[in-house]
């Protein structure tokens, strides 16, 4: 190239040149920011997402591992009982959380990325408690009720002006409802089921005393508040691409 052809590029030009070359290695490569790292937190809840050994497994966390993948993000994806890893992602910054329910409570204090699983939840009963026969929610007044702590389940049933037994884990609701210590517990369904087998107990020991349709909505991912803007909208961006990958219903 002659001295004359190259002196044709501006210094305008040379600096979008190095901007933009700039911007394709960023979001080419591993996010790495100043004094921050991104942590990823979620619950127990089999099957969807549990602990097994020092990893994380189940359907949700396939899901998340492969938006991490796609968004050049690398962190190890921590299980805790529900009420600590709400604790988390409510105080400390840089937090992906899943999977949460989504709330008017809940609506400022995140960034809402997108659902990730469906949520369908039910009030259960030991099948041979025939007496529960449930017309309308009022009637649990004269019944036991436990609750996961800090869960959107609990939180809706006493804003329905029912009291709850709390306890800090599903199994332990499971083991509570099966021994008589609670009459009956919400669950989501398939998460039930499967901690009725892991713990031993047999699925016909248990029935369906009412359907919460209220709040059986999606479950989501989100970043905690004041999380760095490049983790939301990379987190936002592979969310955008499962989706598209994924087939449609």
């Amino acid at each position: 190239m002659s001295a004359s052809s190259r002196s044709c590029v501006s210094p305008v030009a040379k600096a979008a040149i190095a901007l933009s070359l700039f911007v394709f290695i960023l979001l080419a490569s591993p996010v790495v920011i100043a004094g921050s790292e991104l942590r990823v937190v979620t619950s127990e809840f089999p099957p969807y997402s549990y602990s097994a050994g020092n990893s994380a497994e189940g359907i949700a966390v396939d899901k998340v591992q492969h938006i991490l993948d796609s968004a050049g993000l690398e962190s190890k994806i921590e299980v805790y009982p529900w009420a600590r890893t709400y604790e988390i992602a409510l105080r400390e910054p840089n937090v992906l959380i899943f999977l949460i329910a989504r709330t008017p409570e809940r609506e400022d204090s995140f960034h809402w990325i997108g659902p990730l699983i469906d949520f369908d939840v039910k009030l259960f009963r030991l099948a041979k408690r025939s007496d529960i026969a449930l017309s309308n929610l009022d009637q649990l007044e004269f019944f036991k009720v436990g609750s996961l702590n800090r869960d959107v389940k609990g939180a809706y049933l006493k804003e329905q002006g029912i009291d709850t037994i709390g306890y800090a884990t599903e199994e332990s609701g499971v083991h509570m409802l099966k021994r008589g210590y609670i009459d009956l517990m919400p669950a989501e369904t398939n998460s039930f089921n499967y901690r009725v087998q892991r713990l031993g107990y047999s699925s016909d020991d248990f029935s369906v005393a009412w359907e919460l349709d209220a709040i059986s909505k999606p479950l989501y991912l989100a970043l905690s508040k004041g999380s760095s803007p490049v983790f939301v909208e990379r987190v936002q961006r592979a969310f955008e691409r499962l989706r598209t990958e994924e087939p449609s219903e």
